[in-house]
């Protein structure tokens, strides 16, 4: 025969009931109290390429307006390797509490499809929190270099097979996917050289280690002006107010090319409070409004394209369905 609770025990469930009800009740104006406060210590903003490139620089910039706003100290922390999936892997297990963020590039998708097996889910491991905006790339050249423009470079690739190194940041990048497309494109060969990020890229062609270079307009600009490099083209569109004598890659036969590029956005470790992720996006946003902070994102090239969260988060799923059709018809395998 079962035994019947007792006063005592059924007051206390209800008790517990009651509690447990109250917290929940309470836990939006918890969560938008804590948001009010944020950030109260340093936040980490991860970059997962070295130091010197497009996405360190462009994060320093930010980072540091938005620690001046904050009043709070913004590190950013260059986690390279693996094209990206290091520095990504090390936020993704990062608490969700908004003091570590993930600076994501194109080859947050790009690596779904590239490498063989990621340690993390890209969308559900990760809050979007704000996008940015895209950013063009130029086909450098090393000024010892034979060639000029793009038909010189596939006349040399036809004639002596795989003897222009190219710099590549890994299979899932945008630097390598546009020059392996290239090589699609005009049925000739090239060999990769690896590099954990651009700015080692940029300091090797300068060199003379290496002929060709897929690098951002930010990265480009000032070598191209020093001539420490030749642009041979731009991959974008139109061609660029900086250099307006560079044709872009369809001027020159090649459109399938410009279908890469670099993006710039933010993401949370996924169970980020939303009313963090909110003030994030604002804050960001503002920063980027600056006239100081403006005025150095468009010498960098960006072309600004705010996204919220919602936004940013429909961007990342038809860019995962864009890679996955380029990755079936340039019959790139994992590796």
């Amino acid at each position: 025969m079962l035994k019947k609770p007792s006063r005592r025990h059924t007051l206390r469930a209800a008790m517990r009931a009651l509690l447990a009800a109250g917290l929940i009740a309470a836990a939006p104006a918890l969560a938008a109290q804590g948001a009010s406060d944020y950030p109260a210590r340093t936040v980490r903003l991860i970059v997962p390429f070295a130091a010197g490139g497009f996405s360190d620089s462009l994060s320093r910039l930010i980072g540091n307006a938005l620690s001046e706003q904050w009043g709070q100290p913004v590190v950013v922390e260059n986690r390279a390797g693996a094209n990206g999936v290091i520095g990504t892997t090390a936020a993704a297990r990062a608490p969700a509490d908004g003091y570590t963020l993930l600076v994501t590039l194109d080859s947050h998708v790009s690596n779904n499809f590239l490498v063989k097996s990621l340690p993390y889910d890209t969308v559900r491991d990760f809050a979007p929190v704000v996008f940015l905006g895209a950013a063009p790339m130029v086909l450098l050249a090393n000024p010892g270099f034979e060639a000029d423009n793009v038909a010189d470079v596939v006349r040399i690739a036809k004639a002596r097979p795989n003897s222009i190194n190219y710099g590549s940041l890994g299979s899932g990048s945008q630097i390598h996917m546009a020059a392996r497309m290239l090589e699609t494109a005009a049925d000739i060969h090239m060999t990769p050289v690896p590099y954990k990020g651009g700015g080692p890229a940029v300091t090797d062609l300068m060199a003379g280690h290496i002929q060709l270079l897929f690098a951002s307009i930010t990265s480009s600009l000032p070598i191209v002006q020093q001539k420490r490099a030749k642009a041979l083209a731009v991959v974008f569109p139109k061609r660029l107010a900086a250099l307006p004598d560079v044709p872009t890659m369809a001027e020159q036969g090649y459109p399938s090319v410009e279908k890469v590029g670099f993006w710039f956005g933010i993401m949370a470790p996924a169970g980020t409070p939303a009313p963090i992720i909110e003030k994030l996006r604002t804050s960001v946003l503002d920063a980027a409004a600056r006239p100081d902070v403006a005025a150095r994102l468009a010498e960098m090239g960006l072309q600004i394209q705010p996204m919220g969260p919602a936004e940013f988060g429909d961007f990342v799923k038809s860019e995962l369905a864009r890679w996955a059709e380029l990755v079936r018809r340039e019959n790139i395998q994992p590796q």
